[in-house]
């Protein structure tokens, strides 16, 4: 009986059917027999989910697999896979191809990372459903798969219909170090010994290998070494000799199967492999590796390098469009591809600690990823995983993401040739965005970097986009503060007057003014002060926050007192915005205006309290008028301006121990601020010490940022919680990014990998900006872990990237 018809790639349903056909046909003896009826008496096991099936080398482990499932495949209890690792089933891809063709009946595609991630949660681990028959995955030789297989990954937790085999050399010692490796609980595990089996005659290896001529032991050294079956042509041309010589006497040892050679058990390559010298493998890699590039080495070039721990810049050959080229004519495709970008990825991240080049090529691999996999294009649900034409004719290229990720990573470099060229590649960017507006906007970004004569003159340049603009008027005043001051000042009156003439809003200049500059401010004070209504409130407000000298603020209150209409959404942030600058005078006015704006009053008295008790107003009266929580956060804006503090803090800690966990846990992200900033960082904490690691992490992040004195510590408290719960959750990762500069080199290293895999994981434009994982968000990152070089190299690989996929 054969398995199901596999959804694989060739050469992975080929080597499921070779190794099926010899397995399942083979009769077992006395001792496999036995193995086999403890097999199925651990099937009705259900506390028992995990077996390891051990033996020593001539066992014949994988038949006795093949037999249970076979006895499987006769029955209705177990939907029974067989996963025979060996010949193309060596490396992870194979493995996640062959267990995706099996598993997911809805598949759609999707790099590596992400199948694993769905056959591991939606199918391992919940297990089947309701009238669906249970899951038996046997894993045969899994000594045979490469090393850095993601096994804990996809077993660590399975669900409760779920039965994983492995078959494992070697003794019990042996097969209790395997189980951490597949991630198998061992309270859970039942482990099976087989008795040794002589080899067959004549298929003893080793005598095989002593009498064989020069060029059969040359074929069986080219067997041993390559990780996948080797096709006639290839053998031929790398033995300089015909097939049927290269044969002669060692056929015992070796199958063939449509036109390809591989050994014909495991456990015969290794006995090979172990009998050659270290020269006499080096020379045969050599030779597997000297083939046409679009055959043997196009699949595993990467694994050679692995294996022979070479220097990164040889990984850097795999990020290429000519690698990708080769990739999409195999059976294997984007899977494959995918793949070798994902371990380059984390080679070069794992690489950081000794070379800071590392970080371009990681930053590399990661937006190719991306860019490949909003190329791929899933037509035909039928076909083989991996087989997803790339749709190369629709452009991807977003000129505004690739403008914005450069000019971050140019600004947070120091001044010189090398920041120079990156904003030089940013300004190309932004030249080339199609909307007016948006350039303008990328424009305006640039000038403030550049600064100086050459800020100016890409002032001048956005404003000319803005002009350009569908609705010129506003967007102008973005360029108001990166302009000389006289020529700012002529395009803010010129904007004024445009508002207050074509029937706008001229308080809208509010929504810019901090942008302005204090020459810019003064300048504009008169056309503010003959504008009409609650527009000249609100500019004048806005005006007088950027001047800050007290004739300005109490002319700017008497306009905004004049005009506090509580159903004028816009006048409570206009007041709101004066508070932090009003004298006692005025902040008693303004608590006397607050209660006009209903919900909103306790807010602006917040904000009124501190300014008061700055100025040597208590304030005590509007402080029992409000509830508590506004209270509390009222005390700890205090804080700053207290000269004893003491009695400030007291009666906020008394407030917050009255409070419950989850209710002080809201509150501290109100205080943090101020308490975190007067060092009572660790008190805070101790208030939710009842609650998750999850509710610690988010405090030790927020409060990092506000406690300057404590935030090394407080970043490095956070970095275990966010390397654990952050592994699915970019985000609580992202958010101790602009942190990076406190992380240990190997933590910062660890987010970095993280937060490369989810960016590589996304479908968008070249991964250069966007919602969550960005490089622009990374930034502070790259900084930390590789400095302005890697800043620099992340930026080259936007560039060159971005030409890539146009």
């Amino acid at each position: 009986m054969s398995p199901p018809q596999l959804l694989a790639p060739a050469p992975v349903e080929r080597a499921c059917r070779c190794a099926w056909a010899e397995a399942s046909s083979a009769t077992l003896d006395p001792a496999e027999q036995a193995a086999l009826a403890a097999l199925s008496q651990w099937l009705d096991e259900p506390e028992l989910p995990y077996a390891i099936l051990h033996g020593p080398r001539p066992g014949r482990r994988s038949v006795v697999a093949a037999h249970l499932v076979r006895s499987q495949h006769e029955g209705t209890a177990y939907a029974a896979q067989l996963v025979p690792l060996g010949p193309d089933l060596r490396l992870e891809r194979d493995l996640i191809a062959l267990l995706v063709s099996r598993l997911l009946a809805d598949y759609v595609g999707g790099p590596p990372r992400r199948l694993r991630a769905k056959i591991a949660e939606e199918h391992l681990r919940v297990g089947p459903t309701e009238g669906e028959p249970s899951l038996l995955l046997a894993i045969t030789d899994v000594e045979e798969a490469e090393p850095l297989v993601s096994w804990p990954a996809l077993f660590s937790a399975v669900g409760p219909r779920v039965k994983v085999l492995a078959t494992v050399e070697g003794d019990e010692a042996a097969a209790r170090a395997w189980i951490p490796r597949l991630g198998f609980d061992p309270a859970r595990t039942r482990i099976l010994p087989l008795p040794s089996r002589p080899w067959p005659a004549p298929g003893d290896p080793a005598e095989l290998l002593a009498a064989a001529g020069a060029v059969p032991a040359r074929l069986l050294g080219l067997l041993s070494a390559a990780y996948g079956r080797l096709r006639e042509d290839e053998i031929t041309t790398a033995l300089g000799a015909p097939i049927e010589s290269a044969l002669a006497g060692i056929e015992p040892l070796v199958t063939a199967v449509d036109g390809t050679y591989a050994f014909r058990w495991n456990a015969a390559r290794r006995e090979v492999e172990e009998r050659l010298d270290s020269s006499a493998r080096e020379t045969s890699i050599r030779r597997l590796l000297s083939l046409a590039p679009d055959g043997y080495p196009c699949a595993y070039t990467r694994a050679h390098l692995e294996q022979a721990a070479a220097p990164l810049q040889a990984f850097a050959a795999l990020v290429t469009e000519e690698h990708l080229a080769r990739w999409m004519a195999r059976p294997e495709g984007y899977l494959g591809f995918v793949a070798d970008l994902e371990r380059v990825r984390r080679r070069a991240v794992e690489a950081l600690a000794s070379g800071r080049e590392a970080a371009a090529l990681a930053v590399r691999a990661a937006l190719v990823e991306a860019s490949v996999n909003w190329c791929a294009r899933r037509e035909d649900h039928e076909a083989p995983v991996g087989v997803e034409p790339l749709d190369r004719e629709e452009p991807i290229a977003d000129e505004r993401k690739q403008a914005k990720a450069l000019i971050a990573l140019g600004a947070a470099m120091a001044a010189g040739p090398a920041r120079a060229e990156v904003l030089a590649w940013a300004e190309d960017a932004a030249r080339r965005i199609p909307e007016a507006e948006l350039r303008g906007d990328a424009l305006v970004a640039l000038a403030e970097a550049a600064g100086d004569d050459r800020g100016h003159a890409l002032a001048r340049e956005a404003l000319a986009a803005y002009r350009d603009a569908a609705d010129p008027v506003l967007p102008q005043l973005l360029s108001v503060g990166v302009l000389p001051p006289d020529e700012g000042v002529a395009v803010a009156r010129e904007a004024l007057a445009s508002l207050r003439d074509g029937g706008g809003d001229p308080g809208d200049l509010d929504l810019f003014a901090d942008r302005f500059p204090r020459a810019v401010a003064e300048a504009l004070w008169a056309d503010a002060e003959a504008l009409p209504g609650p527009a000249r409130a609100r500019a004048l407000a806005a005006l007088a926050e950027v001047l800050g000298d007290p004739d300005h603020v109490r002319a700017a209150f008497a306009a905004v007192e004049q005009h506090a209409d509580p159903y004028d959404p816009l006048a409570h942030r206009t007041l709101a915005r004066l508070v932090p600058l009003l004298a006692v005078p005025e902040a008693r006015r303004a608590a006397a205006l607050a209660p006009r704006f209903g919900e909103r009053a306790a807010e602006l008295f917040e904000g009124l309290i501190p300014r008061l008790r700055a100025l040597g107003d208590p304030a005590e009266d509007l402080l029992e008028a409000l509830p508590e929580a506004s209270r509390v956060r009222a005390l700890a804006r205090s804080l700053p301006f207290a000269t004893e503090p003491g009695p400030l803090w007291a009666r906020i800690d008394a407030a917050l121990r009255r409070a419950e966990p989850l209710d002080r846990y809201g509150l501290l992200f109100d205080v943090g601020p101020w308490l975190g900033a007067a060092g009572e960082s660790d008190a805070l904490l101790a208030l939710i010490a009842p609650l998750s690691d999850a509710h610690h992490l988010n405090a030790l992040g927020f409060l990092a940022r506000h406690d300057p004195a404590h935030a090394p510590e407080l970043a490095r408290r956070a970095l275990p919680l966010a390397l654990r719960l952050g592994a699915d959750e970019p985000d609580r990762l992202l958010d101790l990014v602009p942190l990076a500069r406190h992380f240990p080199p190997e933590g910062a290293a660890a987010v970095f990998g993280f937060l490369l895999d989810a960016l590589a994981g996304d479908f968008r434009s070249a991964a250069l900006a966007g919602d969550g994982v960005s490089l622009e968000r990374l930034v502070p990152l790259i900084a930390a872990l590789a400095g302005d070089e890697g800043l620099a190299g992340a930026a080259r690989e936007v560039v060159q990237v971005a030409a890539w996929f146009p």
